[in-house]
């Protein structure tokens, strides 16, 4: 399996509240733009498993929007979810 599978698991894993047991390496701008786009996706995946309201929802959307177009740059691949 190669790097770019497992990080994709293990993303899925903590998108949906899991703990995952990985080590990330990289370096700062990596590893805080990973960061970023994570806690974005998870925080649209909450909002709309708890139906917090619809404009929780859109910020929650532009938030990840940003991160994944920032992860994309930083990586050089689209953030999957």
């Amino acid at each position: 399996m190669n790097d770019k599978r497992k990080m994709t698991a293990a993303a899925a894993a903590y998108i949906l509240g899991l703990s995952p047991d990985v080590r990330i390496k990289g370096d700062a701008t990596q590893t805080s733009t990973l960061r970023e786009v994570l806690d974005a996706s998870r925080g649209v995946y909450l909002s709309l498993r708890d139906c917090t309201g619809q404009s929780n929802i859109a910020e929650n959307l532009e938030a990840k929007s940003r991160a994944a177009k920032k992860f994309k740059k930083v990586f050089g691949y689209g953030w999957p979810f």
